[in-house]
């Protein structure tokens, strides 16, 4: 681990910035006080910590209500009159006084803040101390509230007038606990990573605070290359899970019972909780926010927030254990068909001591394999026999299957394979089988392994067939069929998907619409792919059985949105998957990093994308997805070229020592950015584009290769990529063309338009490409020219600006002589040519002479626009 980063260094975070307005409205004399109204879930202490170390007050007065005295009159305001002994009781004044004169030698002329803990137990006499203190400029009052509906009707109504503001704590969206952890660890982190973590803590800023300090994870997570990397299934420590249950322990029964059955359930009608408990502990919950609403086709849900709190049955934390609990709610959790719903109540039962039946287990752990929850499949797992030999039932079968499932997601692949192969020279019966079908089939497509072993299934699977079966045969494994051969480079002759109608069930629904999406893709209509796999993933999004394709299908989306440059799609996607929260969504950290590096780069912000390239890199190293490990290597080490960055040697390095380079289409982009980067004699990127024929690959990847070839110097590159890209209509494919054709004609107006083209489509790193063909051709001759070029650079990214190799030609070209630089000057602060030429002692034409200049090489039209650039 290294050493955390100095705190005043730090950018705060959203939360920083509420408790710092918090802290600092205490030391104004703008409101009488404030109240924390937060679950006791949620920690509230933690946060009344940080309010006050915003606000640093001279001093600290703590006040304390407690239930044994919270009849007694001033009981809690003793610490604060211990100088006072003589004082009579019975005057309200007297006692302000004392207090007054307390507080006023403690702080010493300076603020104070007083802490108030316990408000509910607090006496009306106290009360009305308090708010007349708060009163004073120089003393805030800050109130720790724990339930809502437990607040005194004094504060209640010192809240409702306005005097006492409430302290609204934000809940965190992924991207501000992204922003959060790059302030406490000063590095990038994978932004799924960080989804992920929004996931555990439900959006709770304390729960964030403590799986970041933790000292149980802080082991987990590690620091590779500068980048730090969080485990692939972030879950409760024990020590974690046992605190989070001990805030929950000052509520009281109902809610408590209300809570946990929620938790369990995941979701419950409301109608249900109610009829058990009453609508006033549901309410309670809901104003804390421990509860939350969902309304479904007129159904009211009620589900737990945050979801840390089902994670927890795993752990077999008390009250979980609590068989009182388990028969009071059991009936009403027993026709629940949710997913998460189904697991907890498995694992409840197992806490509780009651005996659940094998294949109830089985059905529990595949549906944890479903949810991308492989340490709980395991952990079931572990329940079953493993005797394949006394398997009448097919239970060990299908156990077994489940293990490989989990070990695959768990990054063993070669592991969950061997156990396939074990499995397929014994018996395991039809069922099972088609079942090793379907998850080989995954499993291939994932990560290009097993191809043998899935042959080997479906041989299995068609001699165990019943008669007037042919396994081979029906719709799925013809779809299975189709998009084997599209994934490795071909088209079928007959498609399945243009041959037949959609089909009803889900299943098949889903491969119909990914062998749609593969079939466009090849023909290079990208925006239609795009559409079909968008179908096949709400497909998926909707049906928990379908949920292991999903990674497959958000890989090839991804990329393929940001191969045509749709980045708003690309937004929409990530927006998507956030919201859906798709749990398989964090086996994508480090390929969602190289599609944003890929979209960076292609944006224009280079230095940008070698950031999230390089997290792409380490993070690949260590995962089951290593077929994009190449083309992460290439990408990176082509980035690094573009802008002179010494990392560059390390990835050419690493790219050298790859052995698995993944699909042929993978190898021949990840290769042909490499000839760019290595410019051998005899490039591989001319014997790849050679290769690259319509049965090889689709069009799109064609026209990127040979524009690398444009880059690398290739001779007939140029024409080879205008007729490789006439006709798409994705806006990257467009541009390319625009450029392309622009770059064949020569014409300098047609260079600038189809620089303004790139701009407009946010492709900007064509640009630079124009721009340097336009010095090139004006030779510094053409001050139109110029002027336009200049223009263009002006509205590039700064990064693109300052680092792109083409653009250097144009930045001299731009560059204002010692003599114009003074002249630039003294126009921008309004003297005329007349005042200029005397004090510089030279004609007036000579100073018309630099103006002019300048306007040309800085793109302007007139003299009051000097000195508005900032260059």
């Amino acid at each position: 681990m290294t050493s955390q980063p100095r705190a005043d260094n730090l950018k705060r975070s959203i939360l920083d910035e509420v408790l710092h307005a918090a802290g600092r409205e205490l030391v104004t004399d703008r409101g009488g006080g404030l109240i924390l109204t937060t679950s006791t879930v949620f920690g509230g202490d933690f946060l009344l910590a940080r309010i006050l170390a915003s606000a640093a007050p001279g001093c600290t007065v703590n006040v304390q209500g407690t239930e044994p005295f919270a009849d007694v009159s001033y009981a809690p305001l003793a610490p604060l009159l211990l100088d006072s002994p003589d004082i009579n009781f019975r005057s309200e004044l007297e006692v302000l006084s004392a207090v007054r004169d307390r507080i006023k030698r403690l702080a010493d002329g300076g603020s104070c803040v007083v802490v108030v803990r316990g408000p509910e137990h607090l006496d009306s006499s106290s009360i009305a101390i308090l708010t007349r203190l708060a009163e004073s400029p120089e003393i805030g009052l800050l109130i720790r509230s724990g339930p809502r509906s437990q607040l005194p009707l004094d504060l209640e109504l010192s809240l409702a007038d306005g005097f006492i503001d409430e302290v609204q704590i934000p809940v965190l969206s992924p991207a501000d606990v992204r922003e959060y952890f790059g302030t406490i660890l000063g590095a990038t982190l994978p932004m799924l990573s960080s989804t992920l973590v929004c996931d555990v803590i439900g959006g709770s800023p304390v729960l964030l605070e403590m799986v970041s300090r933790d000292e149980e994870l802080q082991h987990l997570i590690e620091v590779r290359d500068g980048v730090w990397i969080l485990p692939r299934e972030l879950s409760l420590t024990d020590r974690m899970a046992e605190r989070i249950f001990s805030l929950i322990a000052d509520y009281g029964q109902q809610e408590t019972d209300v809570l946990l059955t929620v938790a369990l359930a995941h979701q419950i009608p409301v109608d249900v909780v109610v009829d058990l408990w009453g609508v006033n502990a549901v309410n309670d919950l809901l104003l804390e926010g421990a509860l939350t609403r969902v309304e479904d086709a007129g159904q009211i849900w009620l589900r737990a927030s945050p979801p840390i709190l089902g994670a927890a049955i795993r752990h077999r934390i008390e009250p979980f254990r609590s068989r009182r609990l388990w028969e009071n709610v059991n009936q009403h959790l027993s026709n629940l068909s949710n997913t998460p719903g189904v697991i907890h109540r498995v694992m409840w039962k197992l806490s509780v001591g009651v005996v659940v039946e094998d294949r109830e287990v089985l059905i529990a752990a595949t549906l944890a394999n479903c949810l991308d929850q492989p340490d709980t499949a395991e952990l079931l797992l572990q329940l079953l026999p493993s005797d394949l030999t006394v398997d009448d039932a097919g239970i060990v079968a299908a156990a077994e299957v489940q293990r490989a499932r989990a070990e695959f997601y768990d990054g063993r692949t070669d592991l969950a394979l061997s156990r396939i192969r074990q499995l397929l020279m014994g018996n395991p019966g039809p069922e099972v089988l088609a079942s090793v079908v379907h998850f080989v089939f995954q499993l291939n497509l994932a990560t290009g392994m097993g191809a043998s072993t899935l042959a080997q299934a479906i041989r299995r699977r068609s001699a165990a067939a019943s008669t007037g079966e042919t396994y081979e045969r029906t719709l799925m494994m013809r779809l299975g069929s189709d998009l084997q051969q599209l994934v490795g480079g071909t088209i079928p002759e007959e498609p399945v998907v243009e041959a037949a109608g959609l089909p009803d069930d889900p299943n098949e629904a889903m491969c119909w619409h990914v062998v749609a999406g593969e079939l466009h893709y090849r023909r290079g209509d990208l925006h239609a792919a795009a559409a079909e796999f968008t179908r096949a993933l709400d497909i998926i999004l909707e049906e928990d059985c379908l949920r292991n394709y999903g990674g497959y299908v958000v890989v090839r989306l991804m990329f393929l949105l940001a191969g045509g440059g749709f980045w708003e799609d690309l937004a929409a996607l990530q927006a998507k998957l956030t919201h859906g929260r798709a749990p398989w969504v964090k086996r994508s950290i480090g390929f969602w990093e190289l599609v944003v590096g890929l979209t960076e780069l292609r944006r224009g912000r280079p230095v940008t994308a070698l950031v999230h390239l390089r997290t792409a890199v380490v993070v690949l190293r260590g995962r089951d997805i290593k077929r994009f490990r190449p083309l992460a290597n290439a990408l990176a080490a082509y980035t690094a070229w573009l802008i002179g960055d010494p990392s560059l040697e390390g990835y050419v390095a690493e790219y050298g020592r790859l052995t698995h380079l993944g699909p042929p289409e993978r190898l021949m982009l990840a290769e042909a950015y490499m000839a760019v980067v290595r410019e051998p004699p005899d490039s591989p990127l001319i014997r790849q584009r050679n290769a690259v024929t319509a049965e090889v690959a689709n069009p799109q990847l064609r026209t990127e290769l040979t524009v690398l070839g444009v880059q690398a110097g290739a001779s007939d590159a140029i024409s080879r990529a205008i007729h490789c890209s006439a006709g798409l209509t994705d806006p990257r494919a467009q541009s390319l063309n625009t450029v392309l054709s622009a770059l064949a004609e020569g014409d300098p107006a047609r260079l600038i338009e189809a620089a303004e083209f790139c701009l407009a489509h946010r492709q900007e790193l064509l640009v630079p490409v124009c721009l340097g063909v336009l010095l090139t051709q004006s030779a510094g001759s053409n001050g139109k020219v110029v002027r336009s070029a200049s223009k263009l650079l002006g509205q590039l990214d700064p990064e693109l600006q300052r680092a792109h190799p083409q653009l250097a030609a144009l930045r001299q070209a731009t560059r204002l002589t010692p003599r114009e630089t003074v002249v630039a000057a003294d126009v921008a602060a309004g003297k005329t040519a007349r005042q200029i030429a005397k004090e510089q002692g030279v004609s007036i034409r000579t100073v018309d002479g630099h103006v002019e200049s300048i306007l040309t090489k800085l793109g302007l039209s007139s003299r009051k626009d000097i000195g508005k650039q900032d260059r």
